[in-house]
């Protein structure tokens, strides 16, 4: 399973590798000799970043002429004291096919100078005991680098190294982080540590590690986990906990009241994210129809007041089958935010949900989104299928034909939307540009400020003309527009797996502190404000533009006017 928070780091990590290598001297290709050739890239290796954007592809194909001298110069450039060297020869001898277990000295030296880099892919091509030994060995220094890909690849070879690590403090996490990538392995291997976990006359370090494989390989190893369950009040505290572990990690259904428990509401109205509730309630939407006795726990998140929380529990109670719950989640098809909507239709759809039929049909006929008219029609087509509801797919992430977004951002909704070539717009009989939206505003006592700094940040800021600087919010600001004794302020980021967007009007309490109030939810990250009077204000956000009002929140869409 991919969360948008482990998605968002992954490319954040992907990030720092170049987007293109860069190329090697020319006067490298038409080297004579290896010293030559290793001469001339002494003079480029060592000085640039880790020597990481070098086109190792091209040094391979120079250098492999040389054969296994040079092979086993660019072994001792991995372990050697430069690091721009040691990366860049690493780069390279993972292009390199011929390899003998004589070499494995040479590489175990070069990983202890890199842990997890590239040559633990020769490694792993040589897979003799002493090459998986000598990337065991690495493991703990880090994680998902090419260690893990060289161990997961290996499979089978590489679990007898791997078991005896489980559970062990220095080592457990990582031997279970790599077993969890492997693959083809449940079949053989859940039955065999089910009988080693679950045989009392085995002694209990063993059976404790044969439970931390079972929670290695997760959810795919439920189907075999049930009989654990009967351990549960073991007398051996450590033991109990390694079950529990163990039935928590494959997201068995004695497990779900627990982890519903560990989830509370507990965002502000404001953040878009609501992250710590989205890792719990993914987690518990993916227990599927197992974890339907936790729905009476989720209860407290339909009343929350941030719209991500709402959302969130919504999807859960939809994805494990809490039909109970469907008046409060038809009710929600009222909700301001486009996203509780979005996941009530759904929820709806997935539960069969038959009397809300006509509530759905007026989401369908009348909601300002044209994507979320679209799914409550498809929840429609589900409840009125042979099958008496919409099929979903138990399996949450962001990418693939396979999975189902869990909390899908407006672009991932596949918007059609044509583009309005001349950029001006009508609303009833008003016609407009959308302008750039202000990062500022004067009032008489002092300034509103907001500042942008994409995925590093901003904030909307008030600094009174006598007295100290107060953050408002802590938000990357879009614009900033008057609205009598206020401002209506946008708020939004655009980042990799992140798109979102929200109006705001701020304005003082009797205490003459400034307060934000959300009042619309946008498709996505917004471009540019502007007031159209009576109340009424337009942002271009997810290829649209919307307009809304402070106290009605979005009233719908603006037509493009070629």
């Amino acid at each position: 399973m991919i969360s948008r928070l482990a998605a968002c780091c992954a490319a954040l990590f992907l990030m720092v590798i170049p987007m293109f290598a860069r190329s090697l001297p020319q006067e490298f290709a038409a080297c004579s000799s290896l010293n030559a050739c290793i001469r001339v890239l002494d003079e480029v290796a060592p000085s640039h970043d880790g020597g990481s954007d070098l086109d190792a592809a091209e040094a391979y194909k120079v250098l492999h002429r040389f054969g296994d001298p040079a092979k086993h110069e660019l072994l001792k450039k991995a372990a050697g004291k430069d690091p721009g060297w040691r990366n860049f020869a690493g780069a390279v001898l993972a292009k390199w096919k011929e390899w003998n277990p004589s070499d494995v000295p040479e590489l175990r030296a070069a990983l202890r100078k890199d842990h997890g880099g590239w040559v633990a892919r020769p490694l792993a091509e040589i897979a003799t005991p002493g090459a998986i030994e000598a990337l065991v060995e690495d493991l703990p220094e880090g994680s998902a680098n090419q260690t893990d890909f060289a161990l997961s690849h290996l499979g089978p070879k590489a679990l007898p190294f791997l078991f005896p690590l489980l559970a062990e403090e220095r080592t457990g996490e990582s031997a279970a982080r790599v077993i969890g990538q492997m693959t083809g392995i449940v079949e053989t291997y859940a039955p065999r540590w089910i009988a080693m976990a679950s045989d009392a006359k085995e002694p209990k370090p063993l059976r404790i590690k044969a439970l931390a494989g079972l929670a290695a390989l997760g959810p795919a190893a439920k189907p075999y986990c049930a009989s654990l369950r009967q351990f549960l009040n073991d007398p051996d505290a450590g033991f109990q906990f390694a079950v529990h572990s163990a039935l928590l990690a494959v997201r068995d259904s004695s497990t779900a009241v627990y982890v519903a428990r560990s989830c509370k509401p507990k965002a502000s109205p404001l953040d878009s994210l609501a992250m710590a509730s989205f890792q719990c309630l993914e987690e518990l939407a993916s227990y599927g129809t197992d974890g339907y006795d936790a729905g009476a726990e989720l209860l407290p998140f339909l009343k929350s007041k941030n719209g991500a929380e709402r959302a969130y529990a919504i999807t859960t109670l939809g994805a494990i089958g809490y039909e109970a719950d469907s008046p409060e989640i038809e009710n929600a098809l009222n909700d301001r935010d486009w996203r509780v909507v979005y996941a009530s239709a759904r929820s709806l759809g997935w539960l069969g949900a038959q009397r809300s039929v006509p509530a759905l049909q007026k989401t369908a006929s009348e909601y300002w989104l044209p994507e979320i008219r679209g799914e409550a029609r498809r929840a429609i087509q589900g409840i009125h299928s042979p099958n008496g509801k919409l099929s979903r797919i138990l399996k949450f992430g962001m990418f693939g034909d396979d999975v189902e977004p869990f909390d899908p951002t407006y672009s991932e909704l596949n918007p059609k939307v044509p583009g309005c070539r001349s950029g001006e717009w009508k609303w009833n009989e008003t016609v407009f540009r959308v302008v750039t939206g202000k990062d500022s505003l004067r009032i008489a006592d002092g300034v509103l400020r907001g500042t942008n700094n994409g995925e590093f940040g901003g904030e909307l800021t008030w600094h009174p003309r006598h007295g100290k600087a107060q953050t408002i919010q802590g938000e990357n600001v879009l614009a900033i527009e008057p609205d009598g004794e206020g401002a209506i302020v946008l708020f939004g980021l655009a980042h990799i797996s992140l798109d979102y967007g929200y109006a705001v009007r701020v304005s003082r309490d009797e205490n003459g502190v400034w307060q934000p109030s959300e009042i619309a939810r946008l498709p996505g990250q917004a471009s540019g404000l502007v007031n159209l009077g009576d109340g009424l204000f337009a942002t271009e956000s997810g290829g649209s533009v919307a307009v809304f009002s402070p106290e009605k929140g979005i009233l719908g869409l603006a037509s493009c006017q070629n």
